[in-house]
């Protein structure tokens, strides 16, 4: 599996078909510090940016009954972060003001409508053509004003066993 560009792909049917009323934009880093060096930000549109960072792979081995280690499957994983660019004087849901409409401007309404729209099935969409690479994990754990412009989101990790 080339895991960026099944990204790429990903990325670019989602912004063909503005899933869940977002642009997406795909940010083939490898690095976080690359991630954060990029400049086309869509200040116009409300545009969700996805970065991969740490791409690894290899195998699990395990010990038979005799004593002998056999494989037992390859993996190949990933960790990134899927946000907005936000600023800093947002509040995260009610702690500044706590109106209807100052809860929907918050980073919470932002996070959940991104969690909301990735769903658990995350990994199951970016499955390869022949079937070979199955999901193993998914995680995301909320971050907030990463990199130098203050994105909001999820970092992400992920593996594939095959």
């Amino acid at each position: 599996m080339n895991i960026i560009k099944q990204f790429e792909n990903l990325i670019t049917g989602w912004n063909e078909e503005r899933k869940c009323g977002y642009c997406w934009k795909f940010i083939g880093a490898g690095r976080p510090d690359l991630f954060n060096m990029f400049q086309r930000i869509e200040e116009t549109e409300c545009c969700i940016y996805i970065g991969l960072f740490k791409i690894k792979f290899g195998t699990k081995y395990g010990i038979k009954s005799d004593g002998f280690t056999q494989k037992d499957y390859c993996y190949i994983s990933f960790e990134g972060f899927i946000g907005i660019p936000s600023r800093l004087d947002t509040q995260f849901y009610n702690e500044l003001g706590d109106t209807d409409q100052e809860k929907e401007e918050s980073k919470w309404t932002i996070l959940n409508s991104i969690k909301e729209c990735l769903g658990c099935e995350f990994l199951e969409t970016l499955c390869d053509d022949n079937g070979l690479y199955n999901p193993a994990e998914f995680s995301a754990d909320q971050k907030l004003n990463y990199q130098d412009s203050n994105y909001d989101g999820w970092l992400i990790k992920g593996q594939y066993i095959y």
